[in-house]
């Protein structure tokens, strides 16, 4: 496994060139990541998030560690997405440190990072559904700081809705004879849910007030 992550950590130099360069080539496609950075900064003023020093750094961090987990895979699927070590894991505690508008954004530099790193673009919509959506969603479990698992399984299904809805309408070719395209896309991302549950043991494991106060020391007491 970790001669795996030091070979995808090897690739990252002509990964994100190759990345930069498809959405140079699909430019409706920077386009709308462009929109949607603009919607949520423009969210976060909104809600009157105050971006400390602090705060950017830990959510660097945490976009970071995602990302190493992200590569520790422990089984990929042949079109795309792979169950990890619970690589949703610091995203989900910045959600529950700051509240979901910061997991939203959290969420999104995932996304951002994700596609850099292995970009598929086919289509502007299928873009968004496949990288920075799924991950905002996964911040949304922010919401629930009075119940942590509620919230946590609430994001992964709606992470599982956005794959979903990429893989009828933008992967239906993939889709055996005789099949429904839907059908196969709600068995082919049920993957989700075994990266979600991973995710969801560990959080359990972790004493996540503790880590919490630490990230923010005016955070809600979290309840499981």
């Amino acid at each position: 496994m970790f001669e795996s992550l030091l070979d995808k950590l090897k690739e990252i130099p002509q990964a994100i060139p190759e990345a930069v360069q498809s959405l140079i080539d699909n430019p409706t496609a920077l386009l709308v990541l462009v929109i949607l950075l603009v919607a949520l900064v423009m969210v976060l003023r909104f809600g009157r998030i105050q971006f400390s020093a602090r705060m950017m750094t830990q959510i660097a961090l945490a976009v970071a560690i995602a990302s190493v987990l992200d590569m520790m895979v422990l089984f990929r699927m042949p079109q795309g997405g792979s169950v990890t070590i619970a690589a949703m894991v610091p995203i989900y505690l910045i959600a529950f440190a700051y509240g979901p508008q910061v997991g939203l954004f959290t969420g999104f530099l995932f996304g951002l990072i994700n596609l850099l790193l292995g970009a598929y673009i086919m289509h502007p919509i299928q873009t968004l559904l496949d990288y920075p959506v799924p991950f905002m969603m996964i911040g949304l479990a922010g919401a629930f700081p009075r119940h942590m698992n509620i919230g946590i399984i609430s994001a992964n299904l709606l992470r599982f809705v956005s794959h979903v809805l990429s893989g009828v309408i933008f992967f239906a070719a993939y889709t055996p004879q005789g099949q429904h395209p839907l059908i196969y896309s709600l068995v082919y991302n049920s993957f989700v849910f075994v990266d979600g549950l991973i995710a969801l043991i560990v959080m359990n494991l972790l004493p996540v007030n503790r880590l919490v106060k630490t990230i923010h020391s005016k955070a809600r007491n979290i309840s499981r």
